[in-house]
């Protein structure tokens, strides 16, 4: 059982009276063994009175039981204390990412600062950088002098450092056409026309392609997370798999927030496609 969507997802159904009560005295069944009601109105700082209207309100929903004369969720408490924990976890993640606020930073002069020099912060293709004069929403103050390329720390910030998250290509093969001549070039033709801060390969079939399409630098190993990094400081990314492995990197891909752009785009062989399809994830 899912929590009931009554108008305050995530942290917000916390405001429903009586909700994170209801977590709380689920997770303790869960967790410790009761089985009396004193010591679970202990743990959670109410009555005993407070504790068994709980437990009766929960058990009328089917979500604890009495097993062995000890306080237990059930199978659909389980499930709704998952949710609840899970819901909460997700909608304070996609918050906390919207914050991302910085007191006291390093960044890269982007041209010679003096020091004691009010900046601007910004971030261009995933570096951070440091401009002179007030022209955007992050701004501070340089402690040292800096010449251009160098790294200048920077002090007093107000505001937020303004991010938007890059796209994420997805070009996907199938495996089937795996040896055909013209994969590769194929490839090597969507590279050409499709910028990107970073390349990898999803699986050993995806690396062999992209070696033999591309002399650029290919990230192989913790591919989901590299690329969810990149396109949060603004560098497009193009991930290379083959569609037996396409659910899980899409999983991968999507299972914290923020929401990120991700694009698939199929490509195969002549026999097998007159041309690529494309869809829109997310």
């Amino acid at each position: 059982m899912a929590p009931q969507k009554d108008g305050h997802p995530g942290i917000g159904q916390l405001r429903k009276a009586g909700r994170v009560t209801e977590i709380l005295f689920l997770y303790e069944a869960a967790t410790h063994t009761h089985n009396r009601l004193q010591p679970m109105a202990d743990a959670l700082g109410v009555s005993v009175q407070a504790a068994s209207f709980l437990y009766r309100e929960l058990s009328r929903r089917g979500l604890v039981h009495s097993v062995d004369g000890a306080y237990r969720p059930t199978v659909a408490g389980i499930a709704f204390l998952h949710a609840s924990l899970n819901e909460i976890r997700d909608d304070l993640e996609e918050r906390l990412a919207h914050l991302n606020i910085i007191r006291r930073c390093k960044a890269e002069a982007a041209t010679n600062i003096h020091g004691g020099e009010i900046v601007t912060l910004m971030m261009e293709e995933g570096m951070l950088k440091a401009r002179p004069g007030k022209m955007g929403e992050s701004i501070g103050r340089a402690s040292h002098e800096a010449r251009s390329g160098e790294l200048v720390e920077v002090v007093d910030l107000e505001g937020i450092v303004p991010l938007t998250p890059a796209k994420i290509l997805c070009v996907v093969f199938p495996l089937s056409s795996l040896d055909s001549s013209s994969l590769s070039g194929r490839l090597a033709t969507i590279l050409e026309k499709e910028p990107f801060g970073l390349l990898a390969a999803e699986g050993l079939e995806a690396y062999h392609l992209l070696r033999h399409a591309t002399r650029e630098p290919i990230t192989r190993f913790g591919v989901a997370a590299a690329a969810r990094e990149a396109s949060q400081v603004g560098v497009p990314v193009i991930i290379v798999a083959s569609g037996n492995v396409l659910p899980v990197l899409l999983h991968n891909l999507s299972e914290r927030a923020p929401e990120l752009p991700v694009e698939v785009r199929y490509v195969a062989s002549p026999e097998e496609a007159t041309k690529p399809r494309h869809r829109k994830v997310g």
